[in-house]
């Protein structure tokens, strides 16, 4: 593997998918088509992919005696030995430095996010992520500053419907994080990390059996409560099914651990989320409403006199 390649996947570009979550607030704002926030919310995941970036970089040096005990960490580029520490340190440096001008650039406020969202992954490196339940909670926590952060770039408020989905969503990807770690590494999973030992398969079941519920509730409330009506109800079939068939793929397959992995191979999930966005969109842009207006006005044309 050539030196280019090995220092773009330090910065684990295939984990960039989750910083796709800052185009939600235009998205339910219906400023998708507005060319100015689109431009800033774009702006928005180039430095949450480099901050991320550096974050993992970061990460990789703590952590790299224990990656190499583990059967998928092991071949990543500084515990492989294909890249030196310094090198990396470099590299992540650079990244965090064009993650902070990016965002200076597109909205000086946008810098505050992502400096709340470095100080949170420098907590859980250090701290957070030994401390069970906690662990999970900061996890969550970075999925919903990247949403802040998309809010913020575009000067998009959020409800706290929208907060309170995001952060259980976030909180059901954690739990299912902790479990596959779990899984594949077995007995070992405490010698690879100490917090690992205070979870098992049964009590990870019973906090999603807490967390399915609440999203689900939150969800319906908030498609429910819309300000573009109960028409956004026709999504919530959608966010079921995406959220059931990730409890599937999490008893049969072992990538349900690393959610950029599920959206990049599989194929229902992927049609779900096209599906989910196509119904989003139509709604927010009253297209779905004045379809279905249209179509019961044609029906009703059809009938014969009588």
């Amino acid at each position: 593997m050539n030196s280019s390649r090995v220092l773009i996947k330090l910065l684990r570009p295939r984990q960039w998918t989750k910083n796709l979550i800052a185009f939600a607030p235009i998205l339910f704002a219906g400023r998708m088509l507005d060319g100015d926030a689109l431009l800033h919310v774009s702006m928005c995941v180039v430095s949450l992919c480099l901050i991320s970036g550096s974050v993992y970089v970061f990460n990789d040096i703590v952590d790299v005696e224990a990656d190499r005990k583990h059967p998928t960490k092991s071949k990543r580029p500084i515990a492989a030995n294909l890249v030196s520490v310094k090198a990396a340190s470099i590299v992540a440096a650079l990244a965090l430095v064009a993650s902070f001008v990016i965002a200076y650039i597109t909205r000086p406020a946008l810098s505050l996010v992502l400096l709340a969202y470095l100080l949170l992954q420098i907590a859980y490196i250090f701290k957070l992520k030994h401390r069970i339940i906690l662990d999970v909670f900061c996890i969550a926590t970075g999925f919903v500053l990247r949403a802040l952060a998309g809010g913020a770039a575009a000067h998009v408020p959020l409800s706290a419907w929208f907060l309170l989905c995001t952060s259980l969503g976030a909180l059901f990807l954690a739990l299912e994080k902790r479990r596959q770690e779990i899984r594949s590494l077995g007995e070992q999973a405490s010698s690879h990390r100490k917090v690992l030992g205070k979870y098992s398969v049964e009590l990870l079941d019973r906090m999603e059996a807490a967390i399915v519920p609440s999203l689900i509730t939150a969800y319906a409330f908030y498609s429910f409560q819309s300000q573009y009506g109960q028409w956004m109800m026709v999504t919530l079939p959608m966010v079921l099914y995406g959220i059931l068939r990730y409890q599937v793929l999490s008893v049969r397959d072992n990538n349900t651990g690393s959610p950029e992995e599920v959206l990049l191979k599989d194929r229902p999930i992927q049609y779900t989320i096209i599906l989910w966005l196509l119904a989003c969109i139509s709604v927010v842009y009253g297209w779905l409403p004045r379809v279905a207006a249209a179509l019961v006005h044609t029906i009703d044309s059809w009938r014969l006199p009588i």
